[in-house]
């Protein structure tokens, strides 16, 4: 009876010291690249003409992202992402029949910590907790009704919660797919009459399908 209580108890602790081990196993490093679906939604109070001209816009474009993480346990892992949501356009034509365009465009860095749930070797969901770093740059194209004329680009720099949800699937050891969402939060700077230069602000998210590669 004590020589079984001496087996289980060095078992138990065999397989306790071995866990770690694999926790270190499932460490590496990875990186990716992908495309997707950006869309933003304009803050009509930043861009409205009060009514002095027609007004429309153009709320979606073609984004893309790079990214470099490390998994740290299975749980765990840290990622740094570039990101371009691409361009959009917010118009104004006048009673002549002339536009003036305000081409938005946005792109950023995000720093994020990302949980992870594996329900195989192969499958997870994973989240994304982080800040996005953006930089949104508005160019005004037919400045004041002038076919032509180009007004001064302005920028806005933000810092924003950055957040997300995806499932992650690898085909072998080495790669595989990513299908994200994600919500970028609040970017570009208010328009008031006050302010003399800003770029309008939007809110900005992006659905994206992307490669990962481990190593």
């Amino acid at each position: 009876m004590k020589n079984a209580a001496l087996r289980c108890a060095v078992t138990a602790l065999l397989l306790s010291g071995l866990a770690p081990a694999h926790g270190a196993d499932f460490s590496y490093w990875y990186a990716g690249l992908g495309v997707g679906y950006s869309r933003i939604q304009f803050y009509p109070a930043d861009f409205t003409s009060g009514g002095t001209a027609a007004e429309s816009k153009k709320e979606f474009d073609a984004g893309f992202k790079g990214f470099l993480g490390h998994q740290i346990n299975s749980n765990w892992a840290a990622e740094l992402s570039y990101v371009s949501l691409g361009k959009f356009k917010y118009t104004h034509t006048n009673a002549a029949g002339t536009s003036q365009d305000a081409v938005y465009k946005v792109t950023g860095w995000g720093l994020s910590a990302v949980p992870t749930i594996n329900f195989t070797d192969n499958l997870a969901l994973y989240g994304r907790l982080g800040a996005f770093f953006s930089q949104t740059r508005t160019t005004i194209r037919n400045a004041n009704f002038v076919v032509g004329a180009i007004g001064n680009a302005t920028q806005s720099d933000e810092v924003n919660f950055l957040l997300g949800i995806g499932a992650q699937y690898f085909f072998g050891s080495d790669s595989g797919v990513r299908i994200e969402f994600e919500n970028f939060g609040k970017i570009g700077s208010t328009c008031s009459a006050s302010v003399a230069s800003c770029t309008g602000r939007a809110n900005a998210k992006m659905l994206s399908v992307n490669a990962i590669f481990a190593f």
